[in-house]
């Protein structure tokens, strides 16, 4: 569901109490929507600080040396995000996803920021709704990419989807000012365009995906050939 911070204190200490009652993180995911790895991280961080460390935290500024040594960590196997953002202290699990993505797209690691919400959003249709909903479902639940590529807000993205998933494209529908019996619906032609483009998105996900694995393995194909080359010193006194 939400980002850790946009939880408060009580939210956070309720979801603890669940876990304390005998429910697992995961089925907390299943049963709220709240990510289980943030549940296992505010539970850490309340063993640690108390309700100290279920505060807000101030954003930090990383270096572009940092970020390239956490996605090269990650590249080189044998971890996960959430252990990489529990090892560094980075707040946000996303954020270090983030830096995987942009590093194995070809782009800089000097371009992270945390994008400015968008505080009153846009007017928008019901099928464009539907699409950003879509895009954010077939996405892993990425809100911060859905304003930044849609212009919208935080706000607008997390109720759509919300919405979408408990009542479908129907849900999404403009009902200010309007009749409840009356209900427009979409044409053929546009429910056939959403379909595509809730495909068009999924796929491009995962061919961001694979991509990571191309070069996970090209990474290591060069490590593998860093280490053949590497011939062994060896010093020997000369006898005078």
């Amino acid at each position: 569901g939400r980002k850790g911070s946009r939880y408060s204190i009580e939210e956070k200490l309720g979801y603890i109490h669940l876990v304390e009652q005998g429910l697992t993180a995961f089925q907390i995911e299943r049963q709220y929507g709240v990510k289980c790895e943030q549940v296992k991280q505010w539970i850490e961080r309340y063993q640690a600080e108390g309700t100290d460390g279920l505060k807000r935290r101030k954003l930090r500024q990383y270096s572009v040396e940092f970020k390239l040594k956490v996605v090269k960590l990650y590249l080189a196997g044998n971890t996960s995000y959430p252990q990489l953002a529990k090892q560094f202290n980075v707040p946000n699990v996303s954020v270090i996803y983030q830096w995987v993505n942009l590093y194995t797209s070809g782009k800089s690691l000097n371009t992270t920021r945390r994008a400015r919400n968008m505080k009153t959003g846009r007017k928008t249709t019901q099928k464009e709704r539907i699409e950003i909903a879509q895009w954010v479902i077939a996405n892993d639940l990425d809100y911060s990419g859905a304003m930044n590529q849609f212009q919208v807000s935080y706000g607008q993205v997390y109720a759509w989807v919300k919405k979408f998933k408990q009542g479908g494209p129907e849900a999404l529908q403009d009902r200010r000012g309007k009749d409840k019996s009356d209900k427009p619906q979409l044409t053929e032609t546009e429910k056939q365009e959403l379909k595509v483009k809730a495909l068009e998105a999924r796929i491009a996900h995962l061919s961001k995906e694979n991509k990571l694995l191309k070069k996970l393995k090209e990474l290591e194909r060069m490590d593998a050939a860093q280490n053949k080359n590497i011939v062994p010193f060896k010093h020997s006194l000369k006898k005078h």
